[in-house]
């Protein structure tokens, strides 16, 4: 793709979703100028035998996971403020609000305290705090969903156990008092972690849905599965290409076409994807947002011509998305010789409805996350 046919293509975007115009050449730009720089470095890379075995010795690890050290080692930290005001991954960097740390890939991505619990492709599960200091929590099955909430100030994931008679369990840590609230033994590995919301942890099993409150007995059995994200009481489930989006104070819902959901923080707005039978999850989708309290659809705010890679809420009513253009997934090189395709950091005022492209995004090798 030529500079210039980037720069149209964003142009051309930007004036559908009333993208701010000023910094669509810069960040294009730099995005260019940032991958000529990754080229070099690769061809050097590839010009060393060292480099190569350590690669290799790298993906027959992440291959075959090891357990995770009992410490952590210690890791980069540069100072480098946020564009956006949510934690994000990319390209072994983790962007905290004033500091990146240099982290192996992750899997999950969530933020507490300031600070945010990740996993990563060893099952390593950690929390970072704000300056870029962290410490290791536990471990989770690597494909398996973390959670984290805020209000609780807890994490939960589903530890695989030790494969010899230890059965996996659901673990529950409280980050703030630093020690391991509360585990339960589960039948399998085969858990879907949703939500924690209101003390009560939600997850799913292979014989339904179920809330359970640490410290406080058994799970309880919820009456209908589906269950897809909680937040102040609010629900939604998944149906058949489309989404139920339950309001637990008004006792009331509402029917709109969507896969999968996440609710904004207060459980005002509900983010979801657009249907479609040929885009498998985690790959690149358009967007769906609805207003939880009345069912109206909104703008999003990205345009016919562009997919996320991925979506979340940020704070007073904003949303962060990390951007594609459709004409880059289709594969291929560009002409500086890259197959990524270029990503655009963009935040959206979801009361306004203007948006603004804040940085590009190098991929990398591993997928792109953005903080839940």
């Amino acid at each position: 793709m030529t500079h210039e046919r980037a720069v149209e293509i964003f142009r051309r975007a930007s004036e559908s979703i009333e993208v701010s115009a000023a910094p669509v050449d810069g960040v294009v730009a730099d995005a260019r100028a940032q991958r000529r720089r990754r080229l070099r470095l690769v061809v050097v890379g590839v010009a060393s035998a060292a480099v190569v075995v350590g690669g290799l010795t790298w993906w027959a690890q992440r291959e075959s996971p090891a357990p995770p050290p009992k410490d952590l080692a210690p890791v980069a930290v540069t100072r480098a403020p946020n564009p956006v005001k949510v934690a994000w991954y990319a390209n072994g960097s983790l962007h905290l609000q004033k500091v990146a740390v240099a982290v192996p890939p992750l899997t999950d991505l969530a933020e507490l305290n300031g600070g945010v619990v990740y996993g990563d492709h060893e099952g390593t599960v950690a929390f970072v705090a704000a300056d870029g200091e962290r410490r290791r929590l536990g471990r989770k099955v690597v494909d398996s969903p973390l959670l984290a909430s805020r209000e609780e100030g807890w994490a939960a994931w589903v530890d695989p156990g030790d494969g010899d008679g230890d059965a996996p369990t659901l673990d529950v840590y409280d980050v703030n008092a630093g020690e391991l609230l509360d585990s339960r033994d589960l039948p399998s590995t085969d858990v879907r972690l949703v939500a924690i919301d209101q003390r009560q942890v939600f997850y799913e099993e292979a014989d339904g849905t179920f809330s359970w409150v640490p410290g406080d007995g058994p799970p309880v059995r919820l009456e209908r599965d589906g269950l897809l994200d909680v937040e102040s009481r609010n629900r939604v489930y998944q149906l058949d290409g489309s989404i139920e989006m339950e309001q637990g104070f008004f006792n009331v819902s509402f029917v709109r076409p969507g896969t999968g959901a996440q609710i904004s923080p207060g459980g005002v707005l509900v983010l979801t994807r657009k249907p479609d039978p040929e885009v498998a999850e985690g790959q690149p989708f358009r967007p769906l947002l609805y207003d939880a309290r009345s069912g109206d659809r909104k703008r999003a705010g990205l345009s016919i011509d562009e997919r996320a890679v991925d979506a979340t809420f940020g704070e007073g009513n904003t949303a962060v998305y990390l951007v594609a253009q459709v004409a880059d997934l289709v594969g291929g090189s560009d002409i500086d010789g890259n197959v990524d395709p270029l990503l655009v950091l963009r935040t959206c005022d979801l009361t306004g409805g203007r948006c603004t492209d804040v940085a590009p995004v190098q991929s990398g090798t591993d997928r792109p996350i953005l903080a839940h």
